[in-house]
């Protein structure tokens, strides 16, 4: 009952936290200019990202900036994060890439009702300037490295 949901809440938190700071500080990496050329650039082939290509990526990067980040969260709650939990946050997960590639700002989304969350827009900005805006949930780490754009 309410037990289970505040853990589900807790642990999807926990996990989207963890992610995100994964995720800002793999992704930074990897617009370093000696390893955007042979890895990233792949994703950055679409300029306005559409859904699809929230996924789309070199498989270097698949692993690095998308399964690690994700698995972190995870990985430190060990046991203790139960299997549907588990399958509820990767569902979280993809679902917030695919809204952030969307290219459209969905007021119903419910990533925009979490304090400091990007948007569709923000992640727009990133793929047509190719700067800032490494985050995935959060602008916190953005914020804080002064690579909000």
């Amino acid at each position: 009952g309410d037990v289970y949901k505040r853990q589900v809440s807790t642990q999807s938190t926990w996990g989207m936290i963890c992610e995100d700071f994964g995720f800002y500080w793999l992704h930074r990496l990897l617009h370093h200019k000696r390893l955007y050329p042979y890895i990233h650039k792949i994703h950055h082939e679409y300029n306005e990202p559409v859904s699809v290509s929230s996924e789309y990526a070199h498989p270097l990067e698949f692993i690095l900036a998308n399964m690690i980040p994700t698995s972190i969260g995870p990985k430190l709650l060990g046991s203790s994060m139960h299997i549907s939990t588990l399958i509820m946050w990767l569902i979280i997960r993809v679902f917030e890439t695919v809204d952030g590639h969307s290219g459209y700002e969905f007021s119903w989304s419910p990533f925009r009702l979490l304090p400091l969350s990007g948007s569709a827009n923000y992640h727009s900005y990133h793929h047509t300037h190719n700067i800032g805006n490494y985050g995935s949930f959060f602008t916190i780490w953005d914020t804080l490295m002064n690579t909000n754009k």
